[in-house]
């Protein structure tokens, strides 16, 4: 799992209930806003905050687009928001700084300024990309199949921004029954390769898509390729343990 952008690290599932998506999203939207009345009061560096506030703009925008999109299956969008969520909270500390205050805080804005907005600006480019890879993989009518391009924030860990990729294309009925199935065999492959795809496949909530495309699946070559992927999973006990629970059998 990813800490920060392009690192990966813990499930972050945490104790507590899920949160909507709707509810998540809330905060960077909230942020933009922020953004935009910090730009409006700002005194120093006014070009470079209003570049601040026209990305901070277009993320919240862009994320209100992907969690339309996102429907049931909406683990990339949580983890992309997080980040762009932390660099829009950059922003709003930075312009904030450009409001007049004091002799000191103008001296600190004059001398970091620069190199700040350069660096907050690169963050929230980086959002931006993140967000349109993420409408894409949850765009069928494109006509190319699963979207394996990188994303920044998977820019060290390919294989997170394959996986992500490969489940919205399992999941969404929209997609052509032929994607779905090249989706699921390339899940399989994966699998194929080592025990930490396997791991990242099962914590990015592959198991459920693939038992539903096996159950359910609009051509024998999905449910096929589901079944692939399934075999593959359930190569290490502790991964038969998930599949289980997933299909609320008690192991034995």
């Amino acid at each position: 799992m990813m800490n920060g952008r392009g690192g990966v690290g813990g499930g972050g599932g945490g104790g507590g209930p899920v949160k909507g998506l709707g509810e998540v999203l809330s905060l960077p939207i909230l942020l933009a806003e922020r953004v935009a009345k910090a730009v409006d009061e700002a005194e120093s560096f006014r070009s470079e905050c209003a570049e601040v506030g026209r990305l901070a703009e277009q993320v919240a925008t862009m994320f209100r687009s992907a969690a339309r999109r996102a429907a049931a299956y909406d683990r990339p969008v949580r983890r992309v928001l997080a980040e762009a969520s932390k660099s829009l909270e950059r922003a709003l500390a930075l312009v904030r700084r450009c409001k007049r205050s004091g002799v000191l805080r103008r001296v600190v804005t004059i001398t970091t300024g620069s190199a700040d907005f350069r660096k907050t600006l690169a963050l929230l480019d980086a959002s931006l990309a993140d967000l349109r890879w993420l409408i894409s993989i949850y765009s069928p009518d494109d006509d190319s199949g699963a979207v394996i391009s990188l994303p920044p924030i998977a820019s060290t860990d390919p294989i997170l921004s394959w996986v992500w990729s490969y489940l919205p294309t399992i999941h969404s009925a929209a997609h052509h029954p032929a994607d779905r199935a090249e989706a699921a065999q390339a899940l399989a492959n994966l699998a194929l390769d080592n025990d930490r795809n396997k791991k990242i496949i099962l914590e990015e909530g592959g198991a459920p898509l693939l038992l539903a495309l096996l159950r359910d699946g609009p051509s024998i070559d999905a449910q096929i390729a589901a079944a692939a992927a399934l075999a593959s999973l359930a190569s290490a006990p502790e991964h038969v343990a998930v599949l289980l629970r997933e299909l609320a059998i008690p192991p034995s």
